[in-house]
């Protein structure tokens, strides 16, 4: 289980570092309501990835 909580948070981190790079290259164009759209967008991708690893392992598992 720890394995996927880490993955979770590494993936959240990732997006975080893009999005804080991509808004240092092209300047203040993220407003409130962009931010917020965007991390619920992050959270619900990363637990989607999360999922999908917890799947292919299973998988790995039943063969």
């Amino acid at each position: 289980m720890g394995r996927y909580v880490s993955i979770f948070f590494l993936t959240i981190l990732i997006t975080v570092i893009f999005t804080i790079t991509l808004s240092a290259l092209i300047g203040d164009i993220f407003s409130d309501i962009g931010i917020l759209v965007g991390t619920i967008f992050v959270l619900l991708g990363s637990f989607i990835i999360t999922q999908l690893f917890y799947i292919i392992d299973l998988l790995k598992k039943m063969r």
